[in-house]
């Protein structure tokens, strides 16, 4: 058998082995394998003629390892060591079959270790003054699946941080893995480890999720790019994405770690940031051999690719596109964002602000990138705040912990006071007669848009029963009120019995699979609801939903999910109970009307900033999280400006008022006294920006 056969049928083998991998192994482990073509990408972006030490501390089957080798090679790059850590048993044992298959013999040798990549005990068979490479894809596990392994991933993270590292790198690392959100997925700390393996001059190279750079609790990652490493390059993916499975984009990150006295130097004074370069890479780039092989045709394809990139001119080439990208942009909206933060303050406080930072607004700074080039000269960012600042709240809707049991859905309404309601097919999807107090309108989901425009309230019910309570827990309410000295006519009201032995039986009912199942009563999101009494309050139990707040019943919200484009619903009056698939908007200041809120959101200016900064998925659509939400610049908007925002919003929205709503907002946004015209020009530029986001995430989609 020939070496480039032998080479495929282990690459095969290795296939075959992840595919047979159970899903909740997958799941528990965050294992998303690479691949062998996004390998390559990676690889000869990443490799050079003077890499000798290559090593994947997550390593799964060893598709990155394999590329790199194979990108060493043709660089001509003489390879001292290959390792890899892999925490699965199996898994290990695959990938350094896989890599002793595709060395030479009397290349270096693989070695392949099976272990906890956070246990300082595994680390020590790794090279202590670390690598000229470390390219790796750090395992996506939600903090919620980790099942108290949180804690233990820290507290090894700072034991390999304390003996690996020295001086200011080691007081970096310690403030941001002692920093980093504990609703931080396992992404960041391997993030963090990764990093740490990189030798001073030596390169990073990741494949990781485009949400690294708009999640809250990835701060931390920005951070230390900007202060420990030359940012190289990001690679991003678009419809349809390199992982056919992911639900965000993909980006390839390449950086280069500084030297320890350059790294020493705090941001704050720092005279410069050099750019680095934002690469698309569509479909249309792609051939059936390589994933850049129409844009670089030929037998070498990736390292054509990675030449480009490291050109000063590019030519064009089919579904490539590239920027700039602002280090020093991102540090002045990271410094905003994060000012709040421990490690920030740890590692930033005692910095000066120096000329560099003073001549402009870091607000100014938070202007999506994607928009900056359609700014009239008469912009001024000094009128912008986040949409926080500008005293507009953003949250989630309404999360009942168990929507089969809390929901319900209207069948009819009688004239005794009652209502026919279906349950959960889950709960049977029985018929049941709930009194109609006990039941409050809510909007779930995106397909009730449409007739609730009209009017129609949607069938959706939740069960509100925290003024009712089951027949057996009315002794310990007397108990309580007597307890706490409160009146009795505070207590709530007795069930009827078919709906208090629908409760009952709900409670004892189990959900989830296999060992994991509960029943409702149980269950994490739902037990929170259990509270005694104190405080002058009376006790609650597992059925009584907590009291809705102003994000459960907002003024305006718009979905989470965006499948076309952004747009924000003004809530009725009074308002109706908003389900968490949406995003929600509030004002704790007088002045706005939802009418008015939604207008101003609706703009062409904050439906730009949505699209630019949401989420893209990876089937085609956009997620617009409040993190997203809270961010967005925005104007400070004068009471005056408030009320024309509210007299226009009553107003049918049709083009003469969306015209009306753009001037008033763009206005707060020019400099000088613009006509309408140069407005109406801003906002022409603004939609054909959005559209063409818009049509980029969908490309492929379908």
């Amino acid at each position: 058998m020939q070496g480039c056969e032998a080479h495929i049928a282990i690459r095969n083998e290795a296939r075959a082995f992840e595919e047979a991998l159970p899903p909740d192994q997958r799941k528990e482990l965050g294992q998303f394998f690479t691949g062998i073509p996004l390998g390559r990408v990676l690889a000869h972006l990443a490799v050079d003629g003077k890499t000798n030490s290559i090593f994947d501390p997550m390593a799964g089957s060893g598709d990155l390892l394999d590329a790199a080798h194979e990108a060493a090679i043709a660089h001509g790059a003489v390879l001292q060591r290959l390792d890899g850590l892999e925490v699965d048993v199996a898994t290990a044992a695959i990938c350094e079959k896989r890599l002793h298959r595709v060395c030479d013999p009397q290349d270096t040798t693989p070695h392949v270790v099976s272990g906890d990549a956070f246990s300082p005990a595994t680390l020590e068979s790794i090279a202590r003054g670390g690598y000229d490479l470390v390219i790796t894809n750090p395992p996506y596990v939600r903090y919620q699946s980790l099942n108290g392994r949180g804690d233990k991933v820290r507290r090894g993270l700072s034991a390999i941080v304390d003996q690996r590292l020295s001086g200011s790198a080691q007081e970096v690392w310690r403030a941001l893995s002692n920093g980093y959100s504990g609703l931080a997925d396992l992404s960041i700390p391997a993030w963090l480890l990764s990093a740490l393996l990189v030798r001073p001059g030596g390169r990073l190279a990741l494949v990781v999720p485009a949400t690294w750079r708009s999640r809250a609790y990835a701060d931390v990652i920005r951070y230390l790019l900007l202060r420990c490493f030359a940012l190289e390059l990001i690679v991003e993916d678009t419809q349809p994405g390199w992982f056919s499975d992911a639900l965000v984009r993909t980006h390839l990150i390449v950086a280069r770690r500084l030297p320890e006295d350059r790294a020493a130097e705090k941001l704050s004074i720092r005279a410069s940031f050099p750019d680095a370069l934002w690469v698309q890479v569509a479909p249309e780039a792609a051939s059936s051999e390589s994933l850049v092989g129409n844009a670089f045709p030929g037998h070498r394809s990736e390292a054509a690719f990675a030449e480009w990139c490291g050109k000063p001119k590019r030519p064009d080439v089919p579904g490539i596109t590239f920027r700039a990208f602002s280090l020093e942009d991102e540090w002045r909206a990271l410094r905003t964002q994060a000012a709040g933060r421990s490690w920030m303050k740890a590692l930033e406080q005692s910095a000066p602000d120096l000329p560099l930072f003073a001549e402009r607004s870091d607000a100014a700074a938070s202007v999506p990138e994607a928009l900056r080039d359609d700014l009239p000269e008469a912009f001024d960012g000094q009128v912008l705040c986040a949409l926080d600042e500008a005293g507009v709240r953003v949250g989630q809707g309404l999360r009942t912990g168990c929507n089969r049991f809390f929901y319900l859905k209207l069948v009819e309404m009688n004239e005794d006071g009652t209502s026919w309601v279906e349950t959960d097919p889950a709960l049977d999807g029985r018929l049941l007669a709930v009194p109609t107090a006990a039941l409050q309108p809510v909007l779930h989901r995106q397909a009730d848009l449409e007739a609730w425009c009209k009017g129609l309230l949607p069938a959706t019910r939740v069960l509100d029963l925290r003024s009712m309570v089951l027949p057996e827990d009315m002794d310990g309410l007397r108990s309580a009120v007597a307890h706490e000295f409160l009146p009795d006519g505070r207590l709530p009201a007795v069930m009827p019995e078919e709906l208090a032995a629908y409760v009952r039986e709900a409670g004892k009912t189990p959900f989830g699979s296999g060992e994991r199942a509960q029943p409702i009563a149980a269950l994490s999101a739902v037990k929170t609801n259990v509270r005694s009494a104190r405080g002058g309050a009376l006790p609650r139990f597992w059925y009584m939903l907590p009291d809705f707040m102003p994000r459960h019943l907002p003024q305006a919200f718009v979905p989470r999910i965006i499948h076309e484009t952004p747009r924000v619903y003004a809530n009725t009056q009074p308002a109706i109970l908003i389900d968490a698939n949406f995003s929600t908007f509030w004002t704790e200041r007088k002045g706005w009307t939802p009418a008015g809120l939604a207008a101003f959101l609706n703009s062409s200016w904050c439906r730009a900033v949505m699209e630019a900064t949401g989420t893209p998925l990876g089937g085609g659509a956009l997620k617009l999280e409040a993190v997203h939400l809270r961010r967005m610049p925005v104007p400070h908007l004068a009471p005056e400006t408030v009320k024309d925002l509210n007299n226009a919003g009553e107003c049918a929205q049709d083009g003469e008022s969306r015209r009306r709503i753009d001037r008033i907002v763009l206005r707060a946004l020019l400099s000088g006294d613009p006509d309408d015209t140069e407005i109406d020009a801003f906002a022409e530029r603004l939609n054909e920006r959005r559209a063409a986001m818009g049509a980029g995430r969908q490309r492929g989609a379908a």
